[in-house]
């Protein structure tokens, strides 16, 4: 989604041509008649506009010895002890002059001129509106008015005090800059600009005058205009950092990166810590696509400034756009904190969340803005996203009613044609692919396109489009998928088998079998090389702030997803991981767990559980102690977990650890107390279902799987063991129509296509098997059970083709060399391409790791025979009918359905 961020940053008062505080010195009118001490104060003030600040000192002490309720001495005093810096003593005589003459404009504008001095602008203000009240053309009071209201970006306020100055106040190059720009900020920059024309040409040495100019123009958006005045200003003063910023800041507004990088990295190497600078660079290196330097800015930015917002704010959509989601909602988190009223930046929270698969969070967030603002068509496809964790049919409706508001909306379009294609609706998805493809040319939406015309029959369109998405995208499996299907549909067998071979080689650069799933993958707009982006974002974010020990986890995480292993340890070994928190340990802790790193995974899970027992690094630990040691060691560290921790998860855990050491009926209460709990964790969903599966208890398998779809919607591996537990039932159609709705979310998945295939040859329909393995081994599935049943599927719909079918068998004797079935398949083939020795080995290994297999007794006896061995054959025949009388193994599928998705490994 396209992000626009908003320059907010603004332009920094310099030296620019100030007002001159008045310090009013025609003392006369503070009373009624010529004060005795008149002369005095008449020497006094001469020697202060002299710059003689000690001789008007001395003279004022004196006069107020003998007179200390004189106002106009008072006054002086002040401004006298003002230019010697002397704020503090200075303060004392300006409140014994307000005492002694509250209402005196004289006394009050001095005042308000020395609390301004200090930086008092509150107190300041307040003198100055008082002196208007009492006075309200004067002169001073509204002038530095009319520049309060100006720095605070209220122009028509400020205007408001400039017209009661009298012309000849008014006529000063001070007050008339201060005009153009009060012209500006209400947008009358025809205005403004014909009162800088009156300026001409300022000489160089004019160096404030310029700068002044400069802020003018800049507030009437004539950026490269206000970069020369910048610019020539600097020339009168060059080691002047807040012209340089603001020369920055022109130049990044102008659109002149280079230059904009260029000053404001001079601005901070004098001032590294510069939030303004810091913030304006970020934004050059957005100008220039590079988020994650601009990120980095942010971040020490908001070190320095954690109270401004607008640097907050910025962060928060750059994470998104680097798709840091958890951490783009953080940020959200604390600019709401300071800006709670900014309704979209809750909206834009939640849709971060949703991003995170934080759905219930997300739906607070999105619900609550949509009761604010029913008609953003836009809130309604972010809280579509939100509802397509809870639910299908609503995210399908408020995809209806942002469409309905915004028919522009092609996002919406485009993620309802694929919640459609999901749901088993293909003719609907066309209709909005087609909408969405005039606004952009995209591969994946062509691919979806042909997936939606090979559903409803229109195989000839689907190749048309399909054909348009390989030219943009060659390599991507998800289009040479669907291409191969549609040109399989057409009959143009060869065009096909080139395609896949072709999608073998582009399918080994695909999703590892650790890949990212879930919502993002799902709906995104990414280019192919998504992961790849994502993976350099994080290096460089993790080098741009080496400190970061989340990024580094984070980092090695994706190195892990990437199969990169030895980088990622080499991550893990630089951590210090008595310095983390609890939460970072178990979290580093988990991912080495994830990725079977048991050893280094123990030293994080017992840190994080001895700082703060959490339930979960617990369970961690225990799963991790499983693998090191043995269940009944795992069970012991899991029974540490106190009672008001043992959740659903903590039951799910005990019934699969109890299983492991025979105890079936403890295993069984502690499952049912779990599912009664709802647990969260989906490995421990899954092992669950592998015990249920393992003791037949089928419809109990089902029934918890069921529970999985309200808790965790988006865990693809959950719909894949719901799909194996439906075959083992066996009701193979609804497992079909599972694998197609899998097959349709995650088109790249190798495992969906490879339990078809199996499904569908145990069914003896072996030419639609043939085809879903054929695929399933194109995109990665390099697995005996794969080449097994493609050699099973070829020896039944092309029982010549005998050379495909050894190669296939070849494949997963290369794998695996100990299983029987695979073995005697071998030697079947072998023997029907006369390959008699071969033959005879393959089935004798058969036989060794089997003995009563009756078929490789059989498959034997004829090798046997057709090289004219009678003994052999004889004897052959004699152990066919010994064990027919016993109790002879089946010629069944070596790889039982049920081990399809659930393995657990023995620890060690």
């Amino acid at each position: 989604m396209l992000i626009c961020y908003d320059i907010s940053v603004v332009f920094r008062e310099g030296p620019g041509l100030k007002l001159v505080l008045r310090c009013l010195l025609c003392f006369g009118s503070l009373l009624r008649a010529q004060h005795p001490s008149s002369q005095a104060l008449d020497q006094a003030s001469a020697a202060y506009q002299n710059g003689q600040t000690d001789g008007a000192a001395r003279i004022l002490d004196a006069l107020l010895r003998d007179h200390p309720k004189d106002a106009n001495a008072l006054v002086l005093m002040g401004a006298v002890l003002d230019a010697e810096q002397r704020y503090n003593d200075a303060e004392t005589y300006y409140l014994r002059a307000l005492t002694v003459a509250p209402g005196s404009p004289h006394a009050l504008n001095n005042a308000a001129n020395h609390y301004l001095l200090t930086g008092n602008r509150k107190r300041a203000r307040e003198l100055y509106l008082k002196t208007i009240a009492i006075d309200p053309r004067h002169a001073n009071a509204n002038l530095q008015l009319a520049q309060m209201s100006v720095d605070d970006k209220q122009g028509a306020r400020a205007l408001s005090y400039l017209d009661r100055v009298a012309p000849a106040d008014a006529s000063d190059p001070g007050a008339l800059l201060l005009r153009s720009r009060a012209l500006a900020l209400t947008g009358r920059c025809a205005d403004a600009g014909a009162i800088l024309k009156t300026f001409g040409d300022v000489p160089r040495s004019a160096g404030s005058l310029v700068f002044s100019i400069g802020m003018a123009q800049a507030e009437c958006k004539l950026y490269e205009t206000a970069e020369m005045s910048f610019s020539r200003a600097l020339d009168a003063d060059p080691r002047n950092l807040d012209i340089l910023f603001n020369l920055g800041l022109a130049a990044l507004r102008a659109g002149h990166g280079g230059r904009a990088r260029s000053v404001l990295e001079t601005v901070l190497r004098e001032r590294p810590e510069d939030p303004d600078a810091l913030y304006a660079l970020a934004q050059v290196n957005l100008q220039e696509k590079s988020p994650v330097s601009a990120a980095a800015l942010l971040a020490r930015a908001e070190k320095v400034a954690p109270g401004r917002p607008e640097i907050i704010l910025l962060l928060a959509q750059v994470a998104a756009q680097l798709e840091f989601f958890e951490d783009s909602a953080a940020a959200y988190d604390r600019y709401l904190k300071l800006k709670p009223d900014d309704d979209i930046a809750r909206r834009e929270r939640g849709f971060a969340l949703a991003r995170s698969n934080q759905s219930q969070s997300a739906l607070r967030d999105l619900e609550w803005y949509i009761g604010r603002h029913p008609r953003d068509g836009m809130a309604y496809f972010e809280l579509a996203i939100a509802q397509t964790l809870e639910d299908r049919a609503k995210a399908l409706h408020s995809l209806d009613t942002a469409v309905q508001l915004e028919p522009a909306l092609y996002q919406a379009r485009y993620t309802r044609a694929l919640l459609n294609l999901e749901e088993g609706n293909p003719a609907a998805a066309i209709e909005d692919l087609r909408s969405f493809l005039e606004k952009e040319t995209d591969y994946r939406a062509l691919a979806h396109l042909g997936q939606a015309y090979l559903a409803t029959g229109r195989p000839e369109d689907a190749a048309a489009a399909l054909e348009r998405a390989v030219a943009l995208a060659p390599d991507s499996p998800l289009v040479l998928v669907q291409y191969r299907r549609a040109l399989v549909q057409l009959g143009r067998k060869p065009e096909a088998a080139a395609l896949l071979a072709h999608l073998k080689t582009a399918a080994s650069g695909a999703e590892s079998a650790h890949g990212h799933v879930g919502l993002i993958d799902y709906l995104s707009l990414s280019p192919t090389g998504q992961r790849a982006r994502y993976l350099a974002n994080l290096r460089e974010n993790s080098a741009a702030d080496p400190g970061n020990v989340r990024l580094k986890v984070r980092l090695a995480n994706a190195l892990f997803i990437e199969d990169l292993t030895a980088e990622a340890l080499e991550i893990v070994r630089s951590l210090t991981p008595d310095a983390m928190d609890a939460r970072l340990q178990a979290e580093c802790g988990r991912m080495l767990l994830q990725f079977e790193q048991f050893s280094a995974a123990r030293r994080f899970l017992e840190l994080a559980v001895a700082k703060e027992a959490s339930s979960a690094a617990r369970l961690d630990l225990a799963i991790t102690i499983y693998h090191l040691e043995n269940a009944a060691a795992a069970l012991t560290e899991l029974e540490r977990t106190s009672s008001a921790h043992r959740n659903g998860d903590y039951y799910l855990l005990s019934a699969q650890l109890l299983d492991a050491q025979g105890k079936f009926t403890e295993a069984a209460q502690a499952l049912n107390r779990g599912i009664r709990a709802a647990p969260t964790r989906p490995d421990l969903y899954l092992q669950s279902v592998a015990f249920l599966l393992k003791h037949k208890l089928y419809d109990q398998a089902l029934e918890l799987l069921k529970q999985t779809e309200r808790i965790l919607p988006d865990n693809r591996d959950l719909l894949l063991a719901q799909a194996v537990t439906l075959a083992i039932m066996p009701r193979d159609d609804e497992a079909q129509k599972v694998l197609a709705s899998i097959q349709a979310r995650w088109p790249e998945w190798d495992r969906p296509y490879l339990l078809n295939g199996i499904i569908l040859e145990i069914q003896l329909r072996s030419s639609e098997a043939r085809g879903m393995l054929e695929t399933a081994i194109a995109l990665g599935a390099n697995t005996p059970e794969a080449y097994y049943y493609e050699a099973l599927a070829i020896t039944h719909t092309a029982p010549d083709d005998l050379e495909q079918a050894q190669s296939a068998i070849a494949r997963a004797l290369a794998l695996t060399s100990n299983d029987p079935y695979i073995c005697l398949l071998a030697g079947k083939v072998s023997s029907a391409r006369k390959q008699y020795s071969a033959a005879i080995e393959q089935l004798t290994r058969a036989i060794t790791l089997l003995p009563n297999l009756i078929p490789a007794h059989y498959a034997l006896r004829d090798a046997y025979k057709a090289v004219g061995d009678n003994d052999r054959w004889a004897a052959e025949l004699q152990s066919i009918e010994q064990i027919a009388e016993a109790n002879a193994a089946a010629d069944r599928s070596p790889f039982p359905v049920e081990e399809f998705v659930f393995t657990v490994r023995p620890p060690g």
